[in-house]
């Protein structure tokens, strides 16, 4: 169950902290490695969250599809992983000199 959950987490640790970066003087490929470092961090950082949100699905799902809020509950974790994992990507990019483009 928890390879499925940091599975989940990578997956959405892909569309966080996207968009494009820019510093001056660093090349794209650069960038792209900062880029790639920073969402690496933000999923280790996130990865005991997204464990506890998996243990808490499998030890409160059968109540939950009972009551037909599984779903709910599952997009709830996931978004929360998603904001928090963009946050951090953000802070990441900022923290090495880059600011976003656009």
């Amino acid at each position: 169950m928890r390879r499925i959950g940091s599975l989940a987490l990578a997956l959405a640790l892909a569309g966080c902290g996207g968009g494009s970066w820019t510093k001056e003087g660093v090349s794209p490929e650069a960038a792209a490695q900062d880029l790639s470092e920073c969402r690496h961090s933000a999923e280790l950082a996130n990865r005991r969250d997204s464990d506890i949100d998996q243990d808490i699905l499998a030890s409160r799902g059968q109540d939950w599809e009972k009551y037909s809020v599984i779903q709910t509950k599952r997009d709830e974790f996931a978004d929360s992983n998603r904001v928090r994992s963009g946050d951090m990507v953000e802070r990441c990019m900022i923290a090495k000199g880059y600011r976003p483009n656009g």
